[in-house]
């Protein structure tokens, strides 16, 4: 990217528009949708340059979305992504702020992931793994 912000999906993720303008227009017009795919990516590659205040906010305002829309079945699939990343994003920022709570939530989020790993292990199991060894590290653990 040609992003002023990487951490951001801007510049030429976005064309002509930024984020905040997306997510507006996209609240005014009720496209859900486009407001999950958003907050979701936009979480995503918030973690992936370690901009982990803004994946936080992202996450938690794709969890206040409209909760129907998670029980349909693109909303699972996203939505269950939603709760790995979470859980990832969250063990960070227990670890980077030393505050509990956000171990408590990395924690509440891995048990979620934990019964996707039983469902469906092919798409989850690798997932909980890492988590773990994340979980692991936070409580001191090296190995």
């Amino acid at each position: 990217g040609h992003a002023e912000w990487p951490n951001l999906l801007d510049g030429d993720a976005i064309p002509d528009e930024s984020l905040e303008r997306c997510i507006t227009n996209a609240k005014v017009a009720s496209t859900n949708w486009l407001l999950f795919t958003l907050y979701y990516f936009q979480m995503l590659v918030a973690y992936l340059f370690d901009d982990i205040e803004l994946a936080i906010k992202m996450g938690e305002k794709y969890i206040d979305l409209d909760e129907s829309l998670h029980r349909s079945h693109k909303g699972f699939v996203l939505l269950s992504e939603l709760k790995f990343l979470y859980c990832l994003t969250s063990l960070a920022y227990a670890r980077n702020t030393k505050e509990g709570i956000w171990e408590k939530h990395g924690h509440e989020s891995m048990e979620r992931v934990r019964k996707l790993a039983k469902d469906y292990p092919s798409s989850y199991q690798h997932k909980l793994l890492l988590l773990e060894a994340e979980s692991a590290f936070n409580a001191g653990n090296k190995c």
